[in-house]
């Protein structure tokens, strides 16, 4: 789950895709959707019509425990915020963030082990809320000065400078944990891969964790993020992160939260970083397994035993998931995954294999699929067999005839589908009290499935898909049970914790509970296969295939997995202590109160289309006065500009109004400027004022398939310009009207980079510009311009090397008295010509450009946590530019070398620090330069 998305617009620009469609985020819900409102004094809940029977359940869940998630912070009463509930998205999330201040939750379902066992809404409900009482909290002192200058976006920015990801996420686990019986504190699969770095030869430094490395898989802020939290808590007592950032909030810089931490713990923080570590270390101990050889990072998961080989899903950090085949010692590599660990399963029988994978909209950005892949295990052939379901968990038949999986209909109903190869739906079943969480095919008509009910707690069960008789096997608990399989004897076989760790288990066809591993952090996705468990069991590095025998499995108490006889002692799953929480009447929150509420439409002009929600006097274009406004559903945005242009120098003012509710996107627009060009050979400048109106459509169209992406947009704009008081030597200083008109094509294609990546190792991409500017009084003044440019990126020579070729091309009409568009656009390198070289206003230029990337060194150097080196990237280039007027034609080359340094700076900027060297053959000529760019990941 994320937290607040920071959109620091005078510093990135962010989207939900790639830098084609900046300019309108495609953040929307279906423009078919109709909304409706509820509010009680906490909460005012924005959700489609067709979930009005679970909005009841979601405004009591929210005033439920405003009671209690902001307490340590001393919230007894918690401003109401916005709520929107997203109903068509494909993968687990939620958020919370400013611009303007709300949550939003993507309703969907706890379907894997990732977030515990609550309930789904249950855990959003705790989490998420949480984070919006760090911003209240965090709402004071100068930061409440602060946004008050800059709305929403100031406070951001102090929220980015203050605080650490880490601190607002470990936090919100920590409350999950606090108030509840479940939790990610309470699950071991949670902490097992802390645990194995803690038990390793080194234990990450702070820097490492927080800036990142490439040299090993670390755990999320997530993870050492509630180890922080909760120890500090435990230490130092539970309204001390309270007092830490009051401090915070007074001088907001990136060591505050440092400085305040030692002045109300009297330890460094460092220090107490170091402590923590080696206290879950020395309680770690027992676990440690001091006779493994040092290995680089690697995962194994999900085995299969078939005649004499053995199948697995297989990843590190130079590589994609791939599905591996090893005979005799022998590995083959049979083809690679679009694969989440955390999210997806894998199965495989008879030859085939199937699996999920998470899939975008072709249009909006809250609206997305799960739909099943089938693979042959030894070609690697692949066939998408749905189209814009939610599936989770596909098992195949026996025979892998059928396949079975668990589907998140329209109706937001969790049943169990039944498909033939060919994707065709053979039926589905619902149970009236339960959702499907995982199945398990036994025959055509009995599945094994664990079953949630509508607190969330979890069940594994029997269940005659005919007669919908279910057989209870293991009793509902919050244990996080998960990874079904079973052999010829009808034994059900699966992962749940016990007593810090994650193992397998096993329950006979005639009753009876068995535990068949004694792993010391986790065992993972099992198969049986004959009289052998194979499974994946986690280690220091990683994870690797381990097999056991079925009859060393160990009966045990068939209550040794439920009514928390599961918990442990230990950090893995219970490292703070807590009582449990239970929410006895957490099931009447579904009619609780259902007279208090009053469905109403909901449309989308409201109230904060109007209100502006962040104001500053930084714009995209330099230095700038705006006001930003947004609805809540992102389909309605304004905003209003008065500033210069970083391009001519120039001042200009220009209003926006965005209508991004339906599938072209519109923007209205008016604006005026003053421009100045400098043109070609020529000591003369242009100089008028400009006024414009314009509209524009944005059809945008994302389509992914495997690990490749196609993203393709078609940008058209009609303009009015009125041209004034042109101020330049044997230039018409007469009025001038023009109508502009302009056509945009962008197109990418891109293979996913993997951990390593410089950039993406496949690419190709193709954008062309046409732009014609028609005065009706003057021909003369009239003009066009035509742009395109197309890039291709390959593979280099040894693993993350890559080779970028680029052909630029502008062509216009050039004179004295022709309109002038703005500065062309730039290319990767940073240049519009060859690096080295000035742009000019020109009649046309065409360039080539050659780049070979590879990395150098990924030396994790820290100096004191002001600047953290992770990566040093070289790229020799080339580049050439031919120039063509009326009066002098020339070709500007140059090649050279840049040294990029991906660092972060006071542990919160990412930025690339370049050195480049330029020999302009072209001129004789070489300069070096320092370069910067700024590269944020979300």
């Amino acid at each position: 789950m994320r937290m607040a998305q920071y959109l620091f617009l005078f510093l990135f620009s962010a989207s939900a895709y790639s830098q084609i469609l900046e300019e309108m985020p495609l953040t929307q819900s279906s423009s078919s959707i109709k909304w409706e409102t509820i509010s009680n004094e906490n909460v005012k809940l924005i959700y489609p019509d067709y979930l009005r029977d679970k909005s009841l359940y979601l405004a009591n869940l929210v005033e439920h425990y405003s009671h209690y998630v902001g307490l340590t912070y001393d919230i007894k009463q918690p401003k109401q915020f916005t709520l929107v509930i997203r109903p068509e998205m494909g993968e687990p999330n939620g958020f919370v963030t400013l611009g303007p201040r709300r949550s939003e939750w993507f309703s969907s379902s706890s379907f894997t082990d990732f977030v515990g066992s609550s309930e789904w809404y249950q855990t959003l409900a705790i989490h998420e809320y949480r984070h919006v009482m760090q911003f209240d909290n965090y709402k004071q002192n100068t930061v409440k000065g602060v946004s008050y200058l800059f709305g929403d976006l100031g406070e951001q920015f102090l929220v980015f400078t203050g605080l650490q990801s880490w601190y607002m996420e470990g936090d919100a686990v920590w409350s999950e944990t606090k108030y509840t019986d479940a939790g990610r504190g309470r699950s071991p699969i949670f902490m097992a891969r802390l645990k194995a770095l803690v038990l390793s030869n080194k234990i990450p430094t702070y820097d490492e964790f927080v800036n990142g490395s490439y040299n090993n898989a670390l755990v999320n802020q997530y993870v050492y993020g509630y180890v922080l939290i909760s120890n500090a808590t435990k230490k130092f007592g539970d309204d001390f992160w309270k007092k830490v950032i009051f401090d915070v909030t007074v001088y907001p810089h990136p060591f505050k939260l440092y400085s305040s931490f030692k002045a109300h713990s009297g330890q460094d923080f460092i220090d107490f970083y170091n402590e923590t570590m080696n206290g879950l270390k020395a309680e770690w101990s027992k676990d440690a397994d001091p006779s493994a050889p040092v290995e680089e990072y690697r995962e194994n998961i999900f085995p299969y035993k078939e005649g004499n080989a053995t199948y697995s899903l297989y990843y590190d950090l130079d590589s994609y998931w791939s599905l591996y085949k090893e005979v005799d010692g022998k590995k083959e590599k049979i083809a690679e995954l679009p694969f989440v660990k955390d999210l997806n399963q894998f199965h495989m029988a008879n030859g085939k294999s199937v699996y999920a994978q998470y899939l975008p909209d072709s249009r909006y950005g809250y609206k997305g699929s799960s739909d099943i892949i089938l693979m042959d295990i030894n070609t690697g052939d692949k066939k998408k067999i749905t189209f814009g379901q939610r599936l989770y968990s596909p098992r195949l038949n026996k025979s892998a005839t059928k396949i079975y999986a668990t589907e998140f209909t329209t109706h937001h109903q969790w049943n169990l589908s039944e498909f033939d190869l060919q994707g065709n739906k053979l039926r589905s079943v619902h149970l009236k009290d339960f959702n499907f969480s995982e199945i398990y095919p036994i025959n055509d008509n009995e599945v094994f499935a664990i079953l949630a009910d509508s607190s969330g707690h979890k069940s594994l069960n029997r269940v005659n898909l005919q007669t919908n008789e279910v057989k209870n096997l293991l009793p509902a608990s919050r244990n996080n049970i998960y990874s079904l399989t079973s052999d010829e004897a009808e034994n059900i076989y699966f992962q749940a914790q016990y007593m810090g760790a994650t193992d397998i288990f096993r329950i006979g066809k005639s009753g009876g509970l068995a535990q068949c591993t004694q792993s010391k952090i986790s065992a993972t996705t099992p198969s049986v296969n004959g009289q052998t468990l194979y499974y994946s069991n986690q280690d220091s590095y990683g994870s690797k295939i381990a097999m056991s025998s079925l009859a060393d499995c160990k009966q045990m108490d068939s209550s040794s997995l439920v009514n928390f006889n599961y918990l442990g002692k230990s950090p893995s799953d219970n490292y703070n202590n807590f009582p449990v929480q239970s929410f006895d009447d957490q099931k009447d929150l579904y009619t609780k109160n259902a007279d208090k509420y009053t469905p109403e439409s909901y449309g989308h002009i409201d109230s904060r289309l109007f209100v502006p929600h962040s104001w500053g006097f930084i714009g995209g274009r330099g230095f700038a006065l705006s006001a930003q406004t947004d609805n809540y559903l992102g389909t309605l945005g304004m905003s209003a500009t008065l500033g210069s242009h970083s391009e001519e120098n120039t001042s200009y003012s220009q209003f926006n109004l965005d209508i991004k509710k339906f599938y072209p996107l519109f923007r209205l627009s008016t604006e005026a400027k003053d421009r100045e060009v400098e043109l070609l050979n020529s000591t003369d400048q242009l100089k008028w004022k400009e006024k414009n109106a314009a509209v524009s459509m944005l059809i945008p169209d994302i389509y992914t398939l495997g690990l490749f992406n196609f993203e393709n947009a078609i940008k058209a704009q009609a303009q009015y310009s009125d041209m004034s008081k042109v101020d330049a030597p044997s230039y018409s200083s007469n009025p001038q009207h023009f109508y502009i008109t302009t056509a945009e094509y962008s197109g990418a294609f891109f293979k996913n980079p993997n951990a390593r990546s410089i950039t993406a190792p496949w690419a190709l991409s193709y954008k062309v510009r046409y732009d014609n500017a028609h005065n009706p009084s003057s021909t003369d003044s009239s003009t066009h311009r035509f742009y395109q440019q197309a890039q291709i990126t390959t593979p280099g020579l040894f693993d993350h090397n890559g080779l970028t070729l680029t052909f630029d091309q502008e062509k216009q009409k050039v004179a004295k008295n022709v309109y002038r568009f703005m500065g062309a656009d730039t290319s990767p390198t940073g240049y519009v010509f060859s690096r080295g070289y000035d742009y000019e206003s020109v009649p046309e230029y065409r360039k080539v450009s050659a780049n070979y990337h590879f990395p150098i060194a990924y030396p994790d150097f820290n100096a004191g946590g002001y600047y953290y080196l992770r990566r040093i990237i070289a790229n020799a280039f080339f580049d050439s530019t031919k120039l063509e007027s009326s009066l002098q034609n020339l070709t500007y080359n140059s090649m050279g070398m840049e040294m990029e340094f991906e660092s972060k700076i006071f542990r919160i900027l990412p930025i690339n620090l370049g050195l480049r060297y330029t020999n302009k053959t072209s001129t004789k000529q070489q300069l070096v330069e320092f370069y910067t760019s700024l590269t944020f990941d979300l």
